[in-house]
């Protein structure tokens, strides 16, 4: 009967066709290989001569004859049938004797199932070895001898020649040798892989793969003394590495510790729990391969106890400081555990920690721990964590004897005092849980920091802001720079202010002995804008420009002035449509004026008043429209104050 074979993967996306010459055919369907893995489990016989057959036995093989390889060793067999759980193989010509192994759609399943290959010279064990089943490979060091077992392995040792890799120019010296058994030795130049063994005119398959080792070496352990159940490092060369993990050993005396990893430079050890405190203990070392022979020490010392410090509770993101007795020498393998997150150490002397309560850890009652070279000890397993004061906003600018305001959270949590620009503020500050407010000293003024102080075991909450004199009128030389003629020109510039990459010319012009603020007009430049940043407490303004000359034309040429929420906030695209000389866009502008008034504009101080419910960054400056060879130049800009 006729197979058709499918994956079923694929099976939804190939067409339902068949014809009349199909109709006894068996549909069968392969499953995923990646969630189906193929697995070996007999063979039978396991001997035979060229081109007799033998079955394997297992799971997975799919069923189709199309979709499987079988090998002996090195050489691929014929599959004659298959099922999901049988295959029948033909022995090839070429064979040996060799471990079997199968590919399917992707796997390659290696196994110790061994065929052996009757008639011919065959090699059915190797030694030493290490690894796994399944993962085995023979080892040695550059001199060391490899023993090959098996039979009919030549009429005379001259028959025998195995090469291995990196040494290929010259046959491995033979030790010894008979029909059933012969030794070499590891050549210099010899690297790890596969051997390349001929009896005779026969090329034989090997059942193991050559691993080249180095001689081990240690160069010391960290830490030298440490508790009970401790991790230590070994450090040196040629240690080994996962694969020799679990033939690795370690001594403590003669308590065996427990190997945590295994790198070629370093493995990590447990050392043993039921070790004497206050002895030494000789360290031995047993790679997968050797004894080696250097000698170690390591001292077993008393844990830590009696704790004291802030061991009850602390505050969120703040430190404590944690003492106690036996304490390390240094803070190099120690971690402070709140739950599970982990405390960054500030400061580590004389068996004190200070140590600062991560800022994502869980509110409430959590374990208290250290962690040295990985032993805990429980200093408190109902540690009390609290939400601490936090700032989330405070006025960024505010006039002397006026009342400043921030916010935040837990802000009521523990007594405060506010300390403003090096001066406690003599007033009693209004304190809820989200919200402290004082009056700022009358005497004060500059950019100034403030300290809310909530406590030694609690860290300062800190801002900045802009103190301003207690006064109404003009303010303009506190929140701005370089704003009346003669202008400071810096470069090619005004001195403070700032311009965009549309702005036209120099923002400066000398004319009639003056230095005006320049404004210039470029066909296709529109926007382009010139300004500067600053920071305004709450209150009302007013703000003047004075126009000293101007040629701006009619039309669509358009000069604002505005005041935009933050600092170097962008100026909006200037439109004359629907109506002459507004911003497309109200998003962050507090305040506007269009200087050039239609028709025309007038040589003289044009003012505009605007409130701040609160004090903000601001971005103060020009924004312009004109066409070609237009113009508005400005003496002078105030900034007035008027409740």
């Amino acid at each position: 009967m006729k197979k058709i074979y499918y994956l079923l993967c694929l099976l939804p996306l190939m067409p339902l066709v068949s014809s009349c010459d199909d109709e006894e055919a068996e549909v069968v369907l392969l499953q995923n290989p990646e969630s189906q893995p193929v697995t070996l489990s007999s063979i039978a016989p396991d001997y035979g001569f060229v081109g007799d057959q033998f079955t394997l036995t297992g799971t997975n093989f799919g069923g189709g004859v199309d979709f499987i390889q079988v090998f002996i060793g090195e050489n691929e067999a014929e599959v004659l049938t298959c099922t999901d759980t049988e295959v029948k193989v033909l022995v090839p010509k070429e064979a040996t004797t060799g471990r079997i192994s199968v590919r399917f759609m992707g796997q390659e399943v290696n196994s110790d199932l061994m065929f052996r290959v009757m008639g011919k010279p065959s090699v059915e064990q190797m030694k030493p070895l290490f690894g796994m089943e399944g993962a085995q490979k023979a080892w040695g060091f550059v001199g060391s001898e490899i023993t090959f077992s098996g039979s009919e392995l030549g009429g005379s040792q001259e028959d025998v020649k195995v090469i291995f890799k990196g040494a290929t120019n010259t046959p491995a010296e033979i030790v010894s040798w008979s029909e059933e058994e012969f030794k070499v030795k590891v050549p210099e130049g010899a690297v790890s892989g596969k051997l390349t063994l001929t009896v005779g005119s026969q090329t034989l398959n090997t059942p193991y793969e050559f691993r080249l080792v180095e001689h081990a070496a240690v160069s010391g352990i960290t830490p030298q003394q440490g508790y009970k159940g401790c991790e230590v490092t070994i450090s040196g060369k040629s240690l080994g590495d996962e694969t020799t993990k679990g033939q690795t050993k370690v001594w403590f005396g003669d308590k065996a510790g427990t190997v945590l990893s295994c790198e070629n430079e370093k493995i990590t050890v447990k050392v043993p729990g039921d070790l004497t405190i206050g002895q030494s203990y000789d360290v031995k070392l047993s790679t997968a391969f050797e004894t080696v022979e250097q000698m170690l020490k390591f001292k077993v010392v008393e844990e830590p106890k009696d704790f004291t410090g802030d061991i009850q509770s602390g505050y969120l993101a703040n430190p404590i400081t944690l003492s106690g007795t036996n304490m390390p020498a240094t803070a190099d393998a120690l971690k402070v555990m709140f739950g599970d997150k982990e405390g960054k150490i500030l400061e580590y002397k004389d068996g004190s920690l200070q140590v600062e309560i991560p800022s994502n850890a869980s509110i409430g009652k959590v374990k208290l721990s250290l962690i040295d070279a990985g032993v805990e000890f429980v200093v408190n397993d109902k540690f009390e964590i609290k939400a601490a004061p936090v700032i989330e906003y405070c006025d960024v600018a505010v006039f002397a004897g006026e009342t400043m305001k921030i916010t935040g959270a837990n802000l009521s949590a523990l007594p405060v005092t506010v300390m403003i620009g090096n001066q406690q503020v003599s007033s009693t500050p209004s304190v809820s849980d989200t919200e402290i407010t004082f009056t700022v000293p009358a005497n004060l003024s500059g950019d100034v920091k403030v300290i809310l102080n909530f406590g030694e075991n609690v860290r300062p909450a800190e801002c900045e802001v802009t103190v301003l004199p207690a006064q109404t009128g003009d303010i303009t030389n506190y929140v701005l720079e370089n704003t009346s003629s003669p202008f400071a020109i810096e470069g090619n510039g005004l001195k403070g202010w700032n311009t965009n990459s549309i702005f036209y010319g120099n923002p400066y012009v000398e004319k009639d002995g003056n230095v005006w603020m320049a404004l210039n007009g470029k066909n296709n430049t529109w926007n382009g804008a010139l300004f500067q940043s600053t920071t305004l407490p709450k209150g009302k303004y007013r703000f003047s420009i004075t126009v000293a000359d101007v040629d701006a034309g009619t039309n669509r040429n358009v000069v604002l002035f505005a005041v935009m929420e933050g600092k170097d906030t962008p100026f909006p695209g200037i439109s004359d449509d629907p109506k002459p000389g507004h911003f497309i866009s109200q998003d962050k502008l507090l305040g506007v004026m269009n200087i050039k008034d239609q028709p025309n504009p007038v040589v003289a101080t044009h003012s505009f008043e605007m409130t701040m419910d609160k004090s903000l960054p601001v971005t103060i400056g020009f924004a312009t429209m004109l066409g070609d060879t237009r113009y508005l130049y400005i003496s002078e800009i105030k900034v007035e104050h008027i409740e």
